[in-house]
């Protein structure tokens, strides 16, 4: 893909390095070893054309540069690039270079046939004066090496045309001829994204793709996978050609949101060409986030009933791009998600297998069903748990209504009474036993009663005072975290069992456990 970069470009799989061999060229040393010797040499090389002046033999034979071999101790190559012999071997034409752009610097070597040369430098492709002119003397008697070496350079950058004459009407000869040479590499700059963000979903990548003096060739974007598992192949992401971003902007776009691409760590390399095949590369980490790592609730679970100061048990982390979490509750009134802890209306730390959030408005709201959210986040996603529990702080009612406290019972007792509950989990009757000191079960329930409550064969007793104990306790789950425990509530009754009833003997108004020790008092002694 070439041209500007004003178009969004994802899903590139390949692109053709269409004329970089040609571009690369331009910048090669030429030693006309890849021509056959006597080839006439006119605009084969790019960016230069040939010609001889003068043309003194007239309409034929026609004077060409032609590729010669040479013969004369040329270590480096063994062609050259020379006037072929004319009318007859020796006149006065000479060579001429035209270069297709302006350069600052040009060199070539001069040989083998002349003991000197002038080199005339012109900011035109025709006519004008000599620019620059230079005198080259080849040191040494007879024939010459192809090897002396001739630099031009200038500073205005106005090299258009090269005119080499030699002395004594000889055939002039180059090699080595260098153009246009770029020996400095091109700048690759990535800004952003920066090391190890976190990116999603359209990414976009910014920075320098630029040759700043020399001929622009492409650029192209890569990535590969580091972490958890590692790729050894590059993907390319795109690549332009033609289309240098000399000023810090837009360079490229990424969809991460492809399936191919996956979580993880990715290396991301941008490498810049130039005509030269120069090349540098930039490279940036970054964190491709596609989905909360871990959210996990453990403490309460869905359908749980609970009460008391309720708190969250769970995970909640994300390894590279963890924002926040969030613990609501809905409103059952306005319908509105408030947090649980006002206090913290978000938090801002990963936690893994803990608690995580306490909800500490439950105490003062009203018993019934409620929904829960747990919101977590990353740079790039967002992961919810919604779940509903029964809150309960409710403890259960659990009342003996007859025998009355202290009540002179028979052999068979017939117990009544309330035993309610929204989330009963069981109930119990039982009485004290002082020679075991154990509490042997008279009956035991599991649902809500309003009336009998069970009978008690106490035939097998010896005559005593009974306390006599009615307890109840729920589903709900009291402080999970710190306490764990259900609500429980107690009903106490002392009976006398094959004793004559007590009378109120402290004046009080009733029948309790202080006559029952001021009977034993009177008629026993004191209580040890």
């Amino acid at each position: 893909m070439s041209g500007h970069r004003i178009i969004q470009a994802v899903g590139v799989v390949a692109l053709l390095l269409v004329g970089a061999a040609n571009a690369a060229a331009q910048c090669a040393e030429h030693g006309f070893e890849e021509f056959a010797p006597g080839s006439a040499i006119t605009s084969q090389i790019p960016g230069v054309t040939f010609s001889v002046v003068g043309q003194s033999c007239g309409g034929t034979p026609y004077l060409y540069m032609r590729v010669q071999e040479e013969f004369y101790g040329d270590s480096f190559a063994s062609r050259t690039l020379v006037i072929q012999t004319g009318c007859p071997d020796f006149s006065s034409d000479y060579m001429r270079m035209v270069f297709s752009s302006s350069h600052d610097d040009v060199s070539f070597t001069l040989g083998p046939w002349a003991e000197e040369y002038e080199v005339r430098v012109y900011n035109t492709t025709s006519g004008g004066a000599p620019v620059h002119t230079e005198v080259v003397d080849i040191p040494g008697a007879g024939f010459k090496d192809a090897l002396y070496p001739v630099s031009i350079y200038r500073a205005a950058g106005d090299i258009r045309r090269i005119e080499v004459e030699a002395d004594m009407q000889g055939h002039e000869a180059i090699d080595n001829l260098k153009f246009g040479w770029d020996d400095t590499p091109p700048t690759a700059q990535l800004d952003t994204p920066t090391h190890m963000e976190c990116v999603c979903g359209q990414v976009e990548f910014t920075g320098i793709a630029c040759d700043e003096d020399g001929a622009y060739d492409r650029d192209r974007l890569e990535y590969r996978r580091v972490w958890p598992t590692a790729e050894a192949d590059w993907t390319l992401i795109n690549e332009w050609i033609g289309s240098p971003v000399c000023d810090p902007g837009h360079l490229y776009y990424w969809d991460t949101s492809e399936t191919s691409v996956t979580d993880g760590v990715h290396l991301v390399r941008m490498t810049v060409l130039n005509a030269c095949g120069l090349y540098s590369t930039a490279e940036v980490l970054v964190y491709v986030d596609k989905s909360f790592d871990s959210l996990i609730i453990r403490i309460p679970t869905a359908g749980d009933i609970v009460g008391g100061d309720i708190c969250f048990d769970g995970t909640a982390w994300e390894r590279f791009c963890f924002e926040s979490y969030e613990v609501e509750y809905q409103d059952p009134k306005t319908m509105d998600w408030l947090p649980v802890d006002p206090a913290h209306p978000e938090y801002l730390s990963t936690v893994i297998a803990d608690p995580f959030a306490s909800w500490t408005a439950a105490a003062g709201l009203d018993d019934g069903n409620y929904s829960l959210r747990v919101s977590a986040h990353s740079t790039c996603d967002n992961k919810k748990e919604l779940f509903s529990v029964t809150l309960d702080n409710t403890a259960p009612e659990a009342e003996i209504t007859t025998p009355g406290a202290c009540s002179a019972v028979g052999d068979t007792v017939g117990f009544t009474g309330t035993v309610f509950d929204a989330n009963l989990d069981q109930w119990v009757l039982e009485y004290y036993d002082p020679a075991t000191r154990t509490w042997p079960n008279i009956v035991t329930g599991n649902k809500s009663v309003s009336g009998k409550l069970g009978t008690w064969d106490t035939s097998g007793l010896a005559p005593c005072y009974y306390v006599v104990r009615l307890r109840a306790w729920d589903l709900a789950v009291v402080d999970p975290c710190t306490n764990p425990r259900h609500h429980e509530t107690r009903h106490y009754l002392a009976l006398a069992v094959g004793q004559p009833a007590m009378a109120d003997l402290d004046g009080d108004g009733d029948v309790d456990l202080e006559d029952h020790a001021i009977f034993a008092t009177l008629f026993t002694g004191p209580l040890p």
